[in-house]
């Protein structure tokens, strides 16, 4: 438009009649080149392209998400570059100047300004960052344009192969109990990596749940929104809220600024009911008077707390010791009852509100982390004393028990007991 602005405003000057005179604009396709008839003048709008720039130069950075970018700028009056990254496959992808990032294939963007607002001069050579790219084999090309160019001038040969490699696959994690509705999971991602993802899948389902960062706890199934764990080397989590009745397998992997890494290989699986603590031992029951009994129970050292009940034989009725009331007797289930701690099992406790003349099967099951034990202990069978017997003449603890026993359990003598057929002596029973 200059050219065709200096053109005519020389005509006039040189006395050119005032009457129109038609113009005439050609352009060769690709050629770059453009001319304007006027009169029998010519005008010639820009000149032939520059020949084939040079390659670029595309290189990683300290950062795995960046990709550099240089290339030598012509000196023919270029103005702007187009810049297009070429995948092993085949797709072609622009890098975008406003975002600085390299848009999916078939998108466009803006091109490249080779002279910023605040330079001077146009630099010799320009440098980019770009990000946008994952995995894979990429090289880069460039083309130029000048202000007063119809189209791209001839396309750069391609820069030399840049290899970007998503990590290798994690190893197996490792899954430890914590409680009945916790686990712990030791993992760790390779070199290079800055975040991990964990997923558990439940009764070996084909579709696992990531384990929401924030919270430690299972999202659902399908679900991958949230943020994943910012980490380096190895890691430990404790996953909660989970089911003791459900198998659960997990998987890792990592993430190295470039892309996912595959999934880990799954671990051992793991059912958290596996490790409730076993059936204890039966309760060891003494003292026993008309309305009393005291019992020891040997709590496992890893269990905290345990119930034991009393079922009356006869009736069937089935009662609990509740410790916080003085270890009075109350209905099985009642709402507030709490049970015996270890440390009163060991040392023993006197259970009062028992009927007088009655048997009871004894029992109780034990409490740890991961539950209650599955069942309770083996029963040890008792009766308690008749309330018309009055214990005399013991003046000692070890006396007065020895007089209880004497009174207690499977009496089963005959009224017409005799020297030759004594009656039998109480004892204690276990099932």
């Amino acid at each position: 438009i200059k050219a065709l602005a200096s053109c005519r405003s020389s005509r006039d000057r040189e006395g050119a009649a005032a009457q129109e005179i038609p113009w005439h604009v050609s352009a060769a396709p690709g050629s770059g080149r453009c001319s304007a008839d006027y009169g029998q003048g010519e005008a010639e709008i820009g000149s032939p392209m520059a020949q084939q720039p040079a390659a670029p130069t595309l290189s990683a950075t300290d950062k795995p998400q960046e990709v550099r970018i240089d290339f030598a700028v012509p000196t023919n009056g270029e103005t702007h570059a187009a810049i297009h990254l070429h995948e092993a496959g085949g797709a072609t992808r622009m890098y975008d100047a406003a975002s600085k990032t390299v848009l999916p294939a078939g998108e466009k963007g803006r091109a490249v300004t080779l002279k910023e607002p605040e330079e001077s001069g146009t630099p010799a050579r320009k440098s980019l960052i770009a990000t946008g790219l994952g995995g894979g084999t990429f090289e880069a090309t460039v083309a130029f344009r000048r202000a007063d160019d119809f189209d791209w001038g001839p396309t750069s040969p391609r820069s030399a192969p840049l290899v970007r490699a998503v990590p290798v696959a994690c190893g197996a994690p490792l899954l430890e109990p914590v409680s009945s509705t916790e686990m712990r999971v030791h993992f760790a991602v390779p070199q290079g990596c800055a975040s991990g993802d964990v997923c558990f899948y439940e009764d070996r389902a084909s579709v696992g749940r990531r384990v929401a960062c924030d919270t430690c706890t299972l999202m659902r199934k399908g679900d991958v929104t949230g943020n994943t764990f910012a980490m380096t080397g190895g890691k430990t989590i404790v996953v909660k809220r989970l089911s003791s009745q459900i198998s659960y397998t997990v998987k890792v992997n990592g993430h190295n600024g470039i892309g996912w890494g595959p999934w880990s290989p799954p671990s051992k699986p793991m059912k958290l009911r596996d490790f409730l603590p076993p059936v204890p031992s039966a309760p060891v029951v003494d003292q026993i008077s008309s309305d009393s009994a005291r019992v020891f129970c040997a709590v496992l050292p890893t269990c905290t707390h345990a119930t034991v009940t009393f079922v009356a034989v006869d009736t069937g009725i089935e009662l609990a010791v509740d410790h916080g009331s003085g270890n009075k007797l109350v209905p099985l289930g009642t709402a507030g009852a709490t049970a015996s701690p270890r440390a009163a099992c060991y040392k023993g406790f006197v259970v009062s509100g028992l009927s007088a003349d009655t048997e009871y099967a004894v029992a109780y099951s034990q409490y740890g982390g991961f539950g209650w034990s599955p069942s309770y202990s083996p029963r040890t069978k008792i009766r308690t004393l008749s309330s018309d017997v009055i214990i005399t003449g013991t003046k000692t603890r070890e006396e007065r028990d020895e007089e209880l026993k004497r009174h207690a359990v499977d009496v089963d003598a005959d009224d017409d007991a005799s020297p030759e057929k004594p009656a039998k002596r109480g004892k204690l029973e276990k099932n």
